[in-house]
């Protein structure tokens, strides 16, 4: 069967959560105001081997898969914000294309159980804090940061499959 284009996923009802309690002994979700972007960028190492068995040809090799991302955070007066998260320091992220899936706006708080729909979470080390304040355009304040996934607790749907030769 031939690839198909499917249609654009535009959501304007997505949202990320970040716990705040840095004990992680029980979970105290916020909702951050005015994200602007989360993305996250598997990487798979697969370095090249030469044997006697492949005739001199390189074969691919299972490797590490490394997985990083950025967070961008836009200030915005008169809304409460996480504050400047700190390099180095570990955080849980949850993110979903829409809202509902993981944040009860009735209740105020994070699903904690039966989420719903596309939807991830992952631990995280803060490894950039670039600040752009873009001066010439009047704009607000954006905190973009880089960081690195330590851990999948809920992992895109095909990186959670097994590495394969």
């Amino acid at each position: 069967m031939p690839f198909i284009a499917g249609d654009f996923c535009c959501s304007h009802s997505a949202c990320v959560l970040l716990d705040v309690n840095a004990s992680y002994s029980a979970s105290t979700w916020e909702l951050i105001p005015h994200v602007t972007q989360v993305s996250t960028t598997e990487t798979a190492n697969t370095p090249k081997l030469v044997t006697s068995s492949t005739n001199g040809r390189e074969v691919g090799a299972c490797g590490t898969v490394a997985s990083v991302g950025t967070l961008a955070i836009a200030c915005h007066s008169g809304s409460s914000q996480p504050g400047i998260l700190c390099i180095n320091r570990l955080y849980r992220i949850r993110w979903s294309e829409e809202c509902d899936n993981i944040w009860d706006d009735v209740a105020g708080s994070a699903i904690a159980n039966n989420l719903a729909g596309l939807h991830f979470e992952a631990t995280i080390r803060i490894t950039s804090v670039p600040i752009d304040f873009n001066i010439k355009g009047n704009s607000i304040l954006e905190f973009s940061y880089g960081f690195d996934v330590v851990e999948w607790i809920t992992q895109p749907p095909c990186q959670a499959q097994e590495l394969t030769a």
